[in-house]
């Protein structure tokens, strides 16, 4: 089934190596695609409770970082989105493995007392490389294989990570439990849309004809692609900055979760001494 475009707007021709399933300008002249755009906004809000939940916890540096770094991603994703050129591609591309060499550090340290230079230098080794690669090349090959690696290998360092703070704290780690196999089914089904809407986009562009707005925004599968991994990503980090405080020793923290669904750490309130 034909895909179509859309239409020429403001940034000009599409530079980039990737557009998406979302048709060209066809919402406003100034965005190239609205929902693959807006719907990054979702990574400038939670972001911003777990930088509230890192002042008030005292948490280290490292997850003030982790929180940016998905701040980065998604600011970064709607100037790609918004364009589709190439210099905004990158904008879109390197936060991504950047925040995740973040994480990795975060699991990597996670029952240390102090920062590690070595792996700093590593890491960030491993990122210009991969970048530079990609520069120099235009083959997204190597950072596309880094960034898998990074992911799977922080996947089994958290799982590494929950085994061995639930000798300590039993009941902290079923809920540390419960918050990855949320977070790892996000990015299952987010990558599912993803796929579904590169495969079938000619058919989904004609469904979303169809039904007209607003119902065709549901559609729109790339969004819910950023909507999805930013939840993930986000409850990640809640979930490994909550484990750092435990194997920090701190038991003046908790989980609490807003509307039930979005998690973030607090300080308990200290009950009044009675008399």
């Amino acid at each position: 089934m034909a895909i179509h475009p859309g239409k020429d707007g403001f940034w000009g021709p599409v530079t980039a190596t990737l557009d998406w399933c979302e048709e060209n300008y066809i919402v406003s002249p100034y965005l190239a695609e609205m929902w693959n755009s807006t719907s990054n906004l979702f990574f400038l809000l939670l972001p911003l409770i777990g930088i509230y939940s890192c002042i008030k916890t005292q948490s280290e540096r490292r997850y003030w970082l982790s929180y940016f770094a998905l701040m980065l991603v998604g600011l970064g994703s709607f100037m790609f989105h918004g364009t589709l050129v190439w210099s905004m591609q990158l904008l879109d591309e390197v936060p991504m493995l950047m925040g995740t060499c973040v994480f990795v550090y975060t699991h990597l340290q996670m029952f240390s007392s102090s920062t590690s230079p070595t792996k700093i230098v590593l890491l960030t080794t491993v990122l210009i490389a991969s970048v530079t690669s990609y520069l120099l090349t235009e083959s997204p090959l190597l950072f596309q294989a880094t960034f898998i690696v990074l992911t799977l290998f922080q996947l089994a360092s958290g799982l590494y990570n929950l085994r061995r703070i639930s000798r300590t704290h039993h009941a902290e780690s079923k809920s540390l439990a419960k918050m990855i196999i949320v977070c790892v089914g996000s990015m299952l089904l987010a990558f599912a849309l993803w796929n579904t809407d590169q495969i079938h986009c000619g058919a989904i562009q004609e469904h979303r004809r169809n039904i007209g707005y607003p119902l065709r925004i549901g559609l729109e599968l790339h969004a819910w692609w950023h909507l999805l991994t930013c939840y993930g990503g986000y409850m990640a980090v809640v979930c490994s900055q909550y484990c750092r405080l435990l194997a920090l020793g701190r038991r003046d923290v908790q989980l609490a979760w807003i509307a039930g669904v979005v998690p973030r750490i607090t300080k308990m309130k200290l009950r009044a001494k009675t008399a």
